[in-house]
């Protein structure tokens, strides 16, 4: 099995429009969070018999259906590329919260796409970032999931050498947060503005985070401002929208202070 975790963005600007695709331009700043991972593995099935799915852990949209799948559908695409049966069976254990903002279906995909290029030895790696980017924009990522700065809609990559490791603590409130609203109503405050990217290599991340969808969504949903300030009282320096939401996170002094916080909070909230 495959270990693939999830993400936060620990700074994200929205940019223009694309004429090409209609899709927003961005600036962000990816961290793998492997405090919470997935787990994947892509075995072949005999000829005929198509994609199929073993689901386990979390419940996500669409059950077992191979075709509702983001990892299915990733392995189809390979395979499309390719020119061969798409005859696989993708076992995965859920553990990512759905619809949070970091990036499990992403993260999913990418390590199917890694677990199928390991049977079949046909991609290079420019053709397996491409079918990853045509999935989603964050699904390139997970090709090689290290702290990365991205542009483009999130799929031009270059990851960040040295990057310290951060004592990051994540709330999952228990709903979704729909992209395509974060995007359509994003907004920033009259009275801030984010720093300059990219961000210089001495800087300190309590002071940079940052993500300009999280404006309006921590005001559309109660709860997501409210796990905002818990983590706040509870030590955080900051704390932030991850993504489009509804997944928060705060960054610690130490791992020491982090665990107190999870003990805490966890009382009251899903921490991962």
């Amino acid at each position: 099995m495959r270990r693939t975790p999830a993400k936060v963005n620990l700074y994200l600007t929205v940019g223009d429009l694309r004429p090409s695709d209609g899709r927003h331009n961005i600036q962000t700043v990816f961290y793998p969070y492997w405090r919470v991972v997935d787990q994947l593995a892509v075995t072949p099935n005999p000829v005929g018999k198509g994609m199929t799915l073993e689901l386990s852990g979390r419940s996500i949209p669409g059950g077992g259906n191979p075709r509702e799948n983001l990892a299915c559908r990733a392995v189809e695409a390979y395979c499309r590329k390719f020119g061969i049966p798409a005859d696989f069976h993708i076992t995965l254990q859920k553990a990512i919260p759905v619809g949070g903002g970091m990036g499990g279906g992403s993260s999913d995909a990418g390590a199917a796409l890694l677990e199928v290029d390991d049977l079949m030895h046909l991609a290079t790696p420019r053709e397996l970032h491409g079918i990853a980017a045509e999935l989603g924009a964050d699904v390139p990522l997970f090709l090689n999931p290290v702290p990365s700065l991205a542009t483009g809609i999130g799929d031009i990559l270059t990851p960040m050498e040295d990057f310290p490791e951060l004592q990051l603590l994540a709330i999952y409130p228990g709903f979704a947060s729909p992209v395509a609203w974060a995007y359509k109503n994003w907004k920033r405050p009259e009275d801030a503005a984010p720093m300059p990217f990219p961000p210089p290599a001495d800087v300190n991340w309590a002071n940079y985070l940052w993500n300009d969808l999280g404006f309006a969504v921590e005001e559309k949903y109660p709860p997501i401002h409210e796990a905002i300030a818990a983590l706040k009282d509870h030590g955080a320096r900051n704390a932030i929208v991850s993504g489009s939401g509804s997944s928060v996170f705060g960054i610690f002094d130490s791992a020491e202070m982090r665990e107190q916080a999870r003990t805490a909070l966890s009382r009251d909230w899903e921490t991962v």
